[in-house]
Formats: C-alpha cells, sequence, structure tokens
C-alpha cells in the first residue's frame, strides 16, 4: 500500500502496486502518483511525499517516482530495499473469458485485500473521461478505491492484469478493469 501525500495540504490517497525487482522498482497507475490539474491531466507533482507500506511490513519507505506515463495510466516508483520477493508474469494474451481471477490491493485503505471473481472480457474498449481508450481486461473480482494499481492474478498467482478502474453509477455493480500486463512490456 502506499500513499501520495501532498506537503502543502492535508489531503491524501492511497494505492497499490506491484513489486517487479528485488531491488525496490514497483509498477503501479500513474493515477495514483500523479495529480490531476484543471487542465484534465495528470501531472507529477513536486509537493508530494510518496510512501509505500509493503505487505507484513508496518514501515513506511520513501518512494522515488522513476517514470511515469499518462496515456497508459503506468509508473514506475523505487523504494531503497533490497531482498524483496517480485512478481511472478502471466502471458495476459492466452487468458480467456471465465477464467478465474484475483483482485489484489487496498482498497479503502484495507492493506492487502484479495477479491476473487471470473475474467468477464478480454479486450474490452473502456473510453475513460477525456475520450483516451483503452483495451482492458474486464472482471467481475471487486476493484474500488485503493485497488487501483495493484495485481489482477490468476489460479496460479501470476500477474495478468494491473487494476486501474471501475465503472460505477446506478444499476451497475461487478465491472472491474485491468491494465493487461503483457501491454505493460515488463
Amino acid at each position: 500500500m502506499f500513499g501520495n501525500r501532498g506537503q502543502t495540504s492535508t489531503a491524501s490517497a492511497s494505492g497499490s502496486g506491484i513489486i517487479i525487482s528485488e531491488d525496490g522498482y514497483i509498477l503501479t497507475n500513474n493515477h495514483i502518483v500523479s495529480t490531476s490539474s484543471s487542465e484534465s491531466y495528470y501531472e507529477v507533482s513536486e509537493a508530494t511525499k510518496l510512501t509505500v507500506t509493503l505487505f507484513n511490513d508496518d514501515t513506511e519507505y520513501e518512494a522515488k517516482i522513476i517514470g511515469t506515463d499518462e496515456q497508459t495510466d503506468l509508473a514506475v516508483i523505487k523504494i531503497e530495499k533490497t531482498g524483496l520477493s517480485k512478481a511472478e508474469f502471466a502471458d495476459s494474451d492466452n487468458i480467456k473469458v471465465g477464467e478465474f481471477a484475483m483482485a489484489v490491493g487496498n482498497p479503502l485503505g484495507m492493506q492487502s485485500s484479495i477479491t476473487c471473481g471470473v475474467i468477464s472480457a478480454v479486450n474490452r474498449e473502456v473510453t475513460d473521461t477525456e475520450g483516451k481508450k483503452y483495451n482492458l481486461i474486464q472482471t467481475d473480482a471487486a476493484i474500488n478505491s485503493g485497488n487501483s494499481g495493484g495485481a489482477l492474478v490468476n489460479s496460479e498467482g501470476k500477474v495478468i492484469g494491473i487494476n486501474t478502474l471501475k465503472l460505477s453509477g446506478t444499476g451497475i455493480e461487478g465491472m472491474g478493469f485491468a491494465i493487461p500486463i503483457n501491454s505493460t512490456m515488463i
């Protein structure tokens, strides 16, 4: 779990991430580590403190933003810690509708939560509020605020996607979306 805390205000946000190397590199969503400006795009804020709390470790590690990509909604951050267990990855091009899926993350700040479901669709085209189109994995595993940046894993515990958004509103339930892991080029 990690938080994005403005140094000049009391506002904070939280999200999730995937450890991609034993020496502290973490993959997450750009919208977690960036702030939305009035011009409807994300930018990395100079007045931001980014901290990471690892599973089974209450220590807060300060993180450095290594890179962000607004177009793909991906970001890489780094903490100064070694010996981490990195995630294993599956080939997201081989997933099928109906296969088991688990969303891992920190919904509403509840650290290290897992929800289960199935793959509801692959290559689902979703358009965001700015008109950008994404081809995503659709799942009915619960994805809530704080799950963003966390792993969507298969029945073998291998990462197939990065939880990124859900549709919400009257009459909408169980429509979560993840960026296919193959599109991250890890």
